[in-house]
């Protein structure tokens, strides 16, 4: 048994989650259990997001009330994309965190650890037992970390770092044992995934790398999340359509539709560029699932930018969109920037957007409806009702598919027919 424990807080991004994964690893080789009662922990560790304003207020809340609240003696450690940015103003407003954990502490947090704990073992955990904090059946797969772009109202290359892509056979690896241990979605993620390889090998290379996983885990589904327009290639199309575990689903983040808005972003592509894009994916894959993000008030959208952004998302069609509303980020471009837009006037159009995004995605919603899918059952809610996805549902960011009846088993596929849709989810009767 442990002779110690940990409880752990990890906010923020499936990026974040892997960086906790690894986080708890290493407490684990130090001897440290996992606990989710805060109140008895001998170690609390917080993993923070500072992303964006609500994101940052959030963290600091969950950080002043473990400081309050965790057992006398216990550590506090803070870790993530808050401490990154704000270290010395923390420091300074909350001496009470004993550890601030920083992006280079973390290849060698156990040895931070032991800064804090004195006469605990150290054991040399293999590959196969890293950590896991998602459910047992689907996993994340950081495949590389930071980013080289620079878009003015990002601020994630400020505090993340330049993009530095994880070595394809460790990822290789890594995949292999999350497929043996049952694993049945593998979820690539990065902050720019389509970049991968780029500053290892000189080339971009996820195209091999998503055909060398999708062959590691031939019985698990393989998504792709965050692939940016213009280094979306042909080969990475090719490498998509042609193999079968790969799932034909794209998130893009695309950020808008009109040309002006789009270089005042610091975006490296035209509308007309994505169009192109979109078009050969559709084309390759005729039962894509697409998603994006797009940003609504950006400094300097004029009416006629907003309404060619409407435009476009009503041209596209895209099966799921999520839209923020612009508000400046500490140290960016855009922060600087003049002609800001009047709140009123962006939460405006974030209405506009929405209620038009609403009536389109019920439109797209019905092109399920008679179709015999295979599902992976996510969880089990009141009176028999079970949360499952099929292939174009990522967790956490798409709606589900909701199935009455006995014979289903949390972690496991089923073959379902979908009879309709509420909201944003499906309905659907076992087959």
């Amino acid at each position: 048994m442990p002779s110690r424990t940990a409880a752990l807080i990890s906010l923020g991004c499936s990026k974040n989650l892997a960086d906790s994964e690894d986080l708890v690893t290493a407490l684990r080789s130090v001897d440290f259990g996992l606990t989710k009662d805060l109140a008895t922990a001998d170690l609390v560790l917080i993993n923070t997001c500072g992303f964006i304003e609500g994101a940052k207020q959030e963290s600091i809340g969950h950080i002043l009330a473990a400081a309050a609240g965790r057992k006398e003696g216990a550590k506090l450690f803070v870790a993530g994309c808050l401490t990154e940015r704000y270290l010395t103003e923390l420091q300074a407003d909350i001496p009470e965190v004993d550890q601030w954990v920083t992006f280079k502490d973390y290849d060698r947090f156990p040895a931070v650890v032991k800064q804090h704990f004195k006469g605990i073992p150290e054991h040399r955990l293999r590959h196969d037992q890293r950590s896991q904090l998602t459910p047992p059946h689907f996993a994340f797969l950081k495949i590389a970390e930071g980013c080289d772009n620079t878009c003015n109202f990002c601020a994630i290359p400020l505090f993340r770092g330049k993009h530095k892509s994880r070595p394809q056979e460790d990822l290789i690896k890594q995949a292999k044992e999350l497929s043996k241990r049952g694993v049945k979605e593998i979820n690539l993620i990065s902050q720019h995934l389509d970049y991968y390889g780029e500053d290892l090998y000189g080339e971009k290379r996820l195209p091999q790398l998503v055909r060398a996983i999708a062959k590691a885990a031939p019985e698990s589904w393989v998504r792709l999340h965050y692939c940016y327009p213009n280094d979306f290639t042909e080969e990475l199309i090719a490498a998509m359509a042609e193999t079968p575990n790969v799932v034909k689903y794209v998130d893009m983040p695309i950020q808008h539709g009109a040309n002006r808005t789009l270089a005042a972003m610091g975006r490296r592509t035209t509308r007309e560029q994505i169009t192109d894009r979109l078009d050969r994916i559709r084309a390759a894959m005729p039962d894509v699932v697409l998603r994006t993000t797009f940003i609504v008030g950006f400094p300097g959208e004029r009416d006629e930018d907003f309404a060619e952004l409407l435009d476009f998302a009503k041209q596209q069609k895209f099966d799921s969109v999520g839209c923020f509303q612009y508000s400046d980020e500490d140290g960016t471009t855009a922060e600087k920037m003049k002609h800001k837009v009047e709140p009123k006037t962006i939460k405006e159009r974030h209405h506009a957007f929405m209620s038009q995004q609403k009536k389109l995605h019920r439109a797209k919603l019905k092109r399920w409806v008679g179709k015999e899918l295979k599902v992976l059952v996510d969880a089990q809610r009141d009176f028999g009702e079970f949360a499952t996805r099929h292939y174009g549902q990522a967790s956490e960011v798409d709606g589900a598919t909701l199935v009455t009846g006995e014979g289903l088993a949390v972690g496991e596929w089923a073959t379902v027919r979908i009879t309709g849709a509420a909201g944003y989810d499906l309905q659907a009767e076992l087959v």
